[in-house]
Formats: C-alpha cells, sequence, structure tokens
C-alpha cells in the first residue's frame, strides 16, 4: 500500500518536473524573441540627424493638423447641439400652441353646448313633420 503511494507521488512529481520544465522553455523563447525585437528596432534607427529633423517636423505637422481637426469638430458638434436645442424649443412651442388650441376649440365646444336654446330658431332649422294620412 506504502508502495503504491509513493508510486503515486514520483510519478505526479515526475509529470511536474516535466511540466515546469516546458513552462520554462516557453518563458525563455518569448523573453529570447523580445530582446531580439528589441535589439532590431534599436538597430534599425539608425536615422542620419537630418532624417530625425525631418521625422520631427513631419510629426509636428501631423500633430498641428490633428489638433486642427479636432478643433473644427469641437466646432461642428457645438453648433449641431445649438441646433438641436433650438428644434427642440421649436418643436415644444408648436406642442404648447397646438394643446392651447385644442383647449380653445374644447372651452368654445362646451360654452356652446350651455347656451340657452332659443326655440324660435331651434324651430327653423328642423323641417317639419306632418302627420295624417298620405304625408
Amino acid at each position: 500500500m506504502a508502495d503504491n503511494v509513493m508510486g503515486g507521488i514520483g510519478q505526479i512529481t515526475g509529470e511536474v518536473g516535466e511540466v515546469v520544465k516546458e513552462v520554462a522553455k516557453d518563458v525563455k523563447d518569448a523573453v529570447g524573441e523580445a530582446i531580439e525585437a528589441g535589439v532590431q528596432g534599436a538597430a534599425g534607427s539608425s536615422l542620419t540627424p537630418q532624417q530625425i529633423q525631418q521625422k520631427q517636423a513631419e510629426d509636428q505637422k501631423n500633430l498641428s493638423e490633428t489638433r486642427r481637426k479636432i478643433e473644427f469638430l469641437k466646432k461642428i458638434d457645438q453648433e449641431q447641439k445649438i441646433v438641436r436645442e433650438a428644434n427642440k424649443q421649436k418643436e415644444t412651442q408648436r406642442l404648447q400652441n397646438q394643446q392651447q388650441e385644442k383647449q380653445v376649440k374644447e372651452i368654445k365646444l362646451e360654452q356652446k353646448k350651455k347656451q340657452p336654446i332659443n326655440p324660435a330658431l331651434a324651430f327653423l332649422g328642423k323641417p317639419e313633420k306632418k302627420g295624417g294620412v298620405g304625408g
């Protein structure tokens, strides 16, 4: 029984050792690749002072252009906000006017319903009914 336990532990220890070796190899490869890329990057940047100056001028030009575009887009955004707010106010005013017109119509209709009807005028608007035979 003890041999089985010791054998199982030995097998696990051996497997863990292999996994550790594989992971260490992967890490070593990744570090080596990173170092190699860094060395190539440093070696590849052998620009002359004139080229460096040209690149800085180009970078400055690009930065200025980008800032100009950002300001332009901010201005457009602000103008759009103003237009949207004005349209919102116009729509609100239109809805208020529409509501007021509706209320005025309802009030007039209620007043018309409440007015006493003059029997003489009410009779004039109705057709005459004749009773009797042959009608």
